[in-house]
């Protein structure tokens, strides 16, 4: 008897420090199942999901050491299941496909929060056109966009502020005109709160 419970608690630990591959396995998986909505070609079985699953499991590089382990098997499996799902994508969807493992990924460890993503998928809900546009330089709609990321998240307080400031004009201004504004910095403020999403 107490053999078979230092036993079952010896699987318990166990399943536990697993526990995070098994949650980017059904991350994953359900983004793979939704590629049906895309398609109707895109249809991948449990099953299938399941042999590679359990393939990469098996053939993954081995480490003694278990966060070693644990971060083998992640790459290993999203690597494997990106890899092998893209080749069954038509070359249109194979970027989209990539977002949608991405920013899953980001949701399901918090990285993206979900007011984050609202904002992204369907805008502010709110009226913003009872304010005036102080910055020069953008369009009344795009200022309005800007107001509903001050909304959005508390990393963006006082961004249309910021947008108005002729300091930080410095940065926001080279932005609008940038073909490459990702490359270029943000004002300190807003260097160090924000995140790449």
């Amino acid at each position: 008897m107490i053999e078979a419970e230092k036993t079952a608690k010896m699987i318990n630990e166990n399943r536990e420090n697993y526990r995070g591959v098994a949650r980017r396995g059904s991350v994953l998986y359900f983004v793979i199942s939704d590629l049906a909505l895309i398609d109707p070609m895109y249809q991948y079985s449990l099953e299938y999901f399941s042999k590679l699953f359990n393939k990469r499991l098996e053939k993954s590089a081995k480490s003694d050491d278990l966060e070693e382990r644990l971060r083998i098997l992640m790459e290993d499996e999203t690597g494997s299941f990106y890899t092998n799902i893209c080749r069954g994508l038509f070359e249109k969807d194979k970027l989209l496909y990539s977002f949608l493992i991405t920013s899953s990924i980001f949701k399901r460890s918090g990285e993206i929060s979900m007011d984050e993503w609202n904002i992204y998928l369907r805008g502010s809900t709110t009226d913003f056109s009872a304010f005036k546009n102080d910055v020069p330089y953008i369009s009344d709609a795009l200022y309005y966009k800007i107001m509903a990321l001050e909304e959005a998240h508390a990393n963006f307080a006082d961004i249309s502020k910021s947008w108005a400031s002729a300091e930080d004009a410095a940065y926001w201004r080279p932005m609008m005109s940038s073909d490459e504004p990702h490359n270029l910095p943000l004002p300190p403020k807003y260097a160090d709160s924000l995140n790449s999403f």
